[in-house]
């Protein structure tokens, strides 16, 4: 390998090897990741030249009276350890210390990595580009397979839903990065020759066509943030015409979807004495008007016979009538609604017209004909039916999410000042479920699904705006510096935190260390300040 060069001290090149196992592993393993950021931490201990560490490390602070502005010292290395701090003075008021501990452990990649890579020297622009190359084929090559595996065209994987389909971590955390890859692929048609321009430009729309099928809304969310970022990008380079004309693709691509979802649905009138009576095999109909349960504007409760309905389903399906589908719900309801979104009746004949895929659909919990279908476009169904009947939140992924949004919330009330502790939060949350008792089953019963409530309930005030900071002040130095993938990263993060707990998981916490490291400067000088470019 060529940048591992026989003049650069063995150091160097051990240093610059873990980092390409952690580039490479990120997307795919949990070992390489855990591998990858050892080989860092040795390296940092074994080159032993404490005095350049130090004087990258050091606060050399600098108070400029006539600006009222701070700057010097490598403040986004300090943020981080101040935030890391923050789990171990938690310690002092946690009950569960051996929780608190394995959050600890988890985390650990917000420690190392802002401090191994931060306290030398940093990547040359050669070697940082080799980083993020390997980092985007490396989810170009496992995104190809999670989708052939889906397909079923390799391997005999069997799948329980769509979120199956990430073979080599969280389906959330692994979307995300799918985004991102989106604008680092952007980010090399300018620094490659010509010629490979379309292969670029292929693995872009092969990005985007990823998040559309595997249907997770925080990937999309990240995707929308790359091409919005592309879109600025073309603007900034005086390219008018394009960058119009990606804003309105981009804009056309969250108001119609929007739209669609709070259009109210039209339902179907019924007169009771116009319906029939019987069955074809002539057992009665219960026909019950009274409920406001529908699907696809259809009444769910009418043309219902479950003697029929019942047998027939047994004799086909393998999760039995009164039984739970995979999601936890009744079958016989998922099987009802299902019924009523293809316009068939809830009887033996209804049943006849469902396809042995149907039958499997209903089995995982899919309540609707049109949830069922490929892509996001099942997505936006399921969404757009839960929030015109937003009852029950049980396997509903929305109202889950504002359950735990509410549930924090009440936590944040008693506890806004120094929080709960590390090792206290899901006890919190717990406790907080059984005084409000909670309408969620046990297992759905979750934390914050928000980064940024859950470090202001673990650490209190303090812990926020310590999180708050060290985020925007990253964000303010990849806007001066008008580096492309940086900026996307922060902006990524910072959006998605709102809707996950990414900081709670390996693959999580090790991405955003990785990048919020491999990102930020040796020394924050001001705004003259040029990053490598990639």
């Amino acid at each position: 390998m060529t940048l591992l060069r026989s003049g650069s001290s063995f150091h160097a090149n051990f240093h610059f090897f873990g980092a390409i196992v952690l580039a490479i592993g990120i997307p795919c393993s949990t070992v390489l990741m855990s591998i990858g950021t050892m080989m860092l931490a040795l390296a940092f201990l074994l080159e032993w030249n404490w005095k350049e560490k130090w004087e990258h490390l050091r606060f050399n602070f600098k108070l400029n009276i006539s600006t009222n502005q701070i700057s010097g010292g490598n403040t986004l290395i300090h943020l981080c350890l101040a935030f890391f701090a923050l789990h171990f003075i938690a310690l002092l008021y946690s009950y569960d210390l051996g929780y608190a501990l394995n959050d600890i452990r988890i985390k650990l990649p917000l420690l190392v990595l802002p401090l191994v890579l931060g306290a030398r020297k940093p990547f040359d622009a050669k070697q940082l580009r080799f980083l993020l190359l390997l980092y985007v084929l490396t989810l170009f090559i496992t995104s190809l397979l999670n989708f052939l595996s889906y397909q079923h065209i390799i391997g005999n994987k069997t799948y329980d839903d769509i979120r199956g389909m990430s073979l080599f971590g969280s389906h959330i955390r692994y979307g995300i990065q799918i985004g991102f890859a989106a604008a680092l692929s952007y980010s090399f048609i300018r620094d490659f020759s010509r010629k490979w321009t379309m292969l670029w430009v292929v693995l872009i729309l092969w990005f985007a066509f990823y998040t559309y099928y595997s249907q997770i809304l925080s990937g999309v969310i990240s995707i929308l943030i790359s091409f919005g970022m592309i879109a600025f990008e073309f603007l900034r380079q005086r390219s008018k015409k394009l960058a119009i004309l990606s804003i309105m693709v981009l804009a056309s691509l969250v108001i119609i979807p929007l739209i669609y979802i709070l259009t109210p649905v039209k339902l179907t009138h019924y007169s009771l004495d116009k319906l029939d009576k019987f069955t074809a095999l002539g057992n009665p109909y219960t026909h019950d008007l009274r409920t406001d349960m529908f699907a696809e504007g259809k009444a769910i409760a009418v043309y219902v016979c479950e003697k029929e309905l019942r047998s027939s389903w047994n004799s086909r399906a393998e999760v039995k009538y009164d039984s739970l589908d995979l999601k936890g719900y009744p079958v016989k309801f998922t099987l009802m609604r299902y019924l009523t979104s293809r316009d068939l009746r809830k009887d033996a004949e209804g049943v006849s017209h469902l396809s042995n895929n149907d039958i499997h659909d209903i089995e995982k919990g899919i309540a609707s004909a049109a949830e069922s279908k490929s892509g996001l476009l099942g997505r936006l169904e399921g969404i757009r039916y839960q929030v015109h009947h937003p009852g029950e939140a049980n396997g509903h992924s929305l109202w889950q999410r504002i359950e735990y949004w509410k549930t924090g919330i009440r936590i944040l009330k008693k506890h806004w000042l120094i929080g709960v502790g590390t090792g206290d939060v899901q006890h919190a949350f717990d406790q907080q479920y059984r005084e409000d008792h909670s309408q969620l089953l046990p297992e759905n019963r979750h934390r914050a699904h928000n980064s940024y409530l859950t470090a202001w309930i673990s650490f209190g005030i303090i812990g926020c705006i310590v999180f708050l900071w060290m985020l925007l002040r990253f964000f303010k130095i990849q806007r001066s510096a008008h580096y492309f993938p940086g900026l996307v990263f922060i902006l990524i993060s910072m959006v998605t935190f709102l809707i996950e707990d990414s900081l709670e998981t390996q693959m999580g916490v090790t991405f955003f260390a990785y990048f919020y490291a491999l990102f930020m400067t040796p020394q924050e000088l001001e705004p003259t300040h040029q990053h490598p470019s990639v």
